[in-house]
């Protein structure tokens, strides 16, 4: 088992990508933390879990909220003792608005949950790692941290903001056994990715988005928790500092997604 005896933090993990690693971190051996700001679905993600023969622990945490981040530490400290694996994964979606238009508080939103969420994590999360003699974070960033997409300029801002923390926290922790890495998803089919959209809208969403990728067809969660595992473990030791994307060949491809700009919220 690729994470025996070792615990793991997973925020987001209620749903989607968190959910989905939340529960291979679990069948590899990791006591698991489920951390999220969605407490009956966290809860479920916990449950299953644990009827599957793992351990686990849900956390009601809102990431924007130092107080509820050093309580997800204090929290894991208490059940587990310590800390091997932070996820940083909460995370909420871009607006698809053009950048004068995207009003000033859904700005302050996009960057809170996005960028101030895992910057909350990484700083009291990596004492922990610390102590526990190294570790492993990992951070959910996206490929539009790394190219261009019309209307993502918060969102954008926020993932490329990741990538950069990322690699500077690489550099300032690596001589305490610290890796930190950043997973840049492209098209994901997620309960977050389609909630905006009705069903009849949300299966052409999907359909346009496979079109897009070279390998015709739209991620899906358990994709990025096969990585997300990869990073965690020590097959992964020397690998600190990237920003690895999942994305179905869209940045090499260089292809734009064809979605419609919203008009101002």
């Amino acid at each position: 088992m690729r994470l025996k005896d070792k615990v793991a933090i997973v925020t987001g993990a209620a749903s989607g990508i968190g959910r989905a690693s939340a529960l291979l971190f679990a069948q590899e051996g990791a006591r698991v933390v489920v951390a999220d700001i969605q407490e009956r679905e966290g809860q479920e993600t916990a449950h299953a879990i644990r009827a599957n023969g793992g351990e686990a622990t849900f956390v009601r945490v809102d990431v924007t909220r130092s107080d509820d981040v050093r309580l997800l530490y204090a929290t894991t400290r208490a059940a587990y003792g310590g800390l091997h694996v932070l996820f940083a994964n909460a995370g909420i979606g871009g607006f698809a608005t053009h950048l004068a238009e995207i009003s000033e508080e859904r700005w302050q939103r996009v960057i809170d949950t996005n960028l101030t969420g895992p910057f909350l994590s990484l700083k009291y999360g990596l004492p922990m790692l610390i102590e526990a003699g190294g570790g492993s974070a990992i951070l959910t960033a996206s490929i539009g941290g790394l190219v261009a997409f019309p209307g993502s300029a918060a969102y954008s801002a926020a993932k490329g903001g990741i990538i950069a923390m990322a690699r500077t926290a690489a550099i300032e922790y690596a001589d305490r056994g610290v890796r930190v890495n950043a997973i840049c998803p492209g098209y994901i089919q997620t309960p977050l990715s389609g909630a905006r959209l009705g069903e009849g809208a949300r299966e052409a969403f999907y359909a346009k988005l496979a079109e897009d990728a070279p390998l015709k067809r739209v991620g899906m969660p358990e994709d990025i928790a096969r990585l997300a595992l990869f990073l965690a473990s020590d097959e992964s030791s020397y690998m600190t500092g990237l920003a690895i994307a999942v994305d179905g060949g869209v940045v090499a491809g260089n292809i734009a997604p064809g979605w419609q700009l919203r008009p101002p919220e």
